[in-house]
C-alpha cells in the first residue's frame, strides 16, 4: 500500500480548515516532494470553495486558486502533491463524484467531519483505470 508522510502541523491545518468552514466542504492544497517513492506534506495551503450551490456536498477550487498554489510551490522548489477536501457529516471515503472529477496522480485526502468536528481523514490515490480509488497509508513526520 502506497503512503503519504505528513507535518504534524499540515494535519493540524486542513482539520481546522474543515472544522471552520464546515457544514460547507473545505478544500486546498498540500505542497511538497514525490520523489516516486516517497510523498512528503510540508505545507497546507487552504483555498475557497467557490462553488455556488449545494456547498455542504461539493467543492470547486477556482484555476487561478489551483496556479496560485502552483506558483507557490514553484517559489519552495516544491509541487502540489495531495487535495484535500472535507466530506460534511459523511465517511472519509471518496464518492462517485470525487472520482468522475479526481486527476491521476495526487494524493486526495478526505476529512470527515461531524457536527462540526473533525473525526478522521484517510488519504486515496485514484487507480490508473479510472474504476477505484486505492487508500494510502499516512505517516506523521516529526517537523
Amino acid at each position: 500500500m502506497a503512503a503519504i508522510h505528513l507535518k504534524s502541523s499540515v494535519v493540524s491545518d486542513f482539520l481546522r480548515h474543515a472544522e471552520k468552514e464546515y457544514p460547507n466542504e473545505c478544500c486546498g492544497f498540500i505542497i511538497g516532494t514525490d520523489d516516486t517513492k516517497t510523498k512528503k506534506g510540508v505545507e497546507y495551503l487552504p483555498a475557497a470553495n467557490t462553488k455556488d450551490t449545494n456547498r455542504e456536498r461539493r467543492f470547486l477550487i477556482d484555476p487561478l486558486a489551483y496556479q496560485e498554489a502552483e506558483d507557490t510551490a514553484d517559489e519552495r522548489g516544491l509541487s502540489i502533491i495531495s487535495i484535500v477536501h472535507s466530506h460534511p457529516d459523511h465517511p472519509d471515503k471518496p464518492s462517485e463524484f470525487d472520482r468522475n472529477h479526481a486527476w491521476p496522480g495526487f494524493s486526495y485526502i478526505i476529512v470527515s467531519v461531524e457536527n462540526g468536528n473533525a473525526k478522521n481523514y484517510r488519504s486515496w490515490q485514484l487507480a490508473p483505470d479510472r474504476n477505484n480509488f486505492n487508500e494510502e497509508i499516512i505517516k506523521i513526520i516529526q517537523e
